[in-house]
């Protein structure tokens, strides 16, 4: 048993109002013990009446005189009520074993802890893989706007050297055109100023003569490819070109000379 110098003091802070009680019932059960003696002893001690006697003839009929009721013992005093013992500490509860899972539950959920696993895998497989194909598309965007941009560039660039040699060929081309229109002004006068028109030509008769010419500028044949409304004034022009041999042409290795080996010329009459 506990000590009640032991007991916790929960417990002992507990005992108290049952001791006050205690306390206060032996103080009342002691006054009504003391009270009874009291009133006990005086009832006894009170004086005995005086006896009055009457005369009679003849005695009336005896009376039973019923017995003097005995006094009333005192009332024995109530035990005292021994002080509450101190109630004794409450066993801590057991901690109650949780009840073994079913193996089937436990495998089930097992399972499918497993499957969501798995599907959390998959769901972050998944989600990786459109990241890598968000990547690689943005990547490959980024490539064909980089590749467009360089084939724009070289497109360009091809353009613009296009151009340019166009125009390196058109201003060359511009030069050789000047060059064979002052060789072929060169001709055309020197053959003029050896052509005899005769002054009966009037009007202004045309006429367009092929002329092969070989290197150094001789003629080596002439062709009326059109003839004028005046015969003689063709004649004329065709004994001007064989006067006028040898023509004044570029020199034969140069690249103008190509352009007089076959010659067409037209002379217009403008007198």
């Amino acid at each position: 048993m506990t000590q009640r110098g032991d007991a916790p003091p929960g417990l002992e802070r507990a005992a108290q109002p049952g001791r006050i009680r205690a306390i206060v019932l032996a103080v009342l059960v002691h006054a009504a013990f003391f009270a009874v003696i009291v009133f006990g002893v005086s009832w006894q001690s009170r004086p005995t009446p005086p006896v009055e006697a009457e005369l009679w003839d003849k005695l009336p009929p005896a009376k039973t005189s019923e017995a003097p009721k005995p006094a009333e013992p005192p009332k024995p005093e109530p035990p005292k009520p021994e002080p509450p013992k101190p109630e004794p500490p409450k066993p801590e509860p057991k901690a109650v074993e949780p009840p073994k899972p079913d193996p089937a539950i436990a495998l089930k959920a097992e399972r499918e802890k497993k499957e969501r696993a798995k599907a959390e895998e998959k769901k972050k497989a998944e989600e990786k893989k459109k990241a890598d194909e968000k990547k690689k598309a943005e990547e490959k965007k980024r490539e064909d706007a980089e590749k467009k941009k360089a084939e724009e560039k070289q497109r360009q660039e091809k353009e613009a050297t296009r151009l340019a040699e166009e125009r390196r060929r058109a201003e060359v081309a511009a030069q050789q055109q000047s060059e064979i229109d002052r060789y072929k002004n060169a001709i055309r006068n020197k053959i003029l100023g050896r052509a005899n028109v005769p002054d009966t030509v009037v009007g202004n008769p045309e006429v367009v003569v092929r002329i092969r010419v070989l290197p150094g500028g001789e003629v080596l044949d002439i062709t009326i490819t059109k003839k004028s409304s005046n015969p003689a004034y063709d004649a004329a022009i065709e004994r001007g070109i064989r006067s006028a041999s040898p023509l004044p042409v570029p020199p034969a290795g140069s690249e103008l000379f190509p352009q007089f080996r076959d010659l067409n010329l037209n002379f217009k009459h403008e007198r």
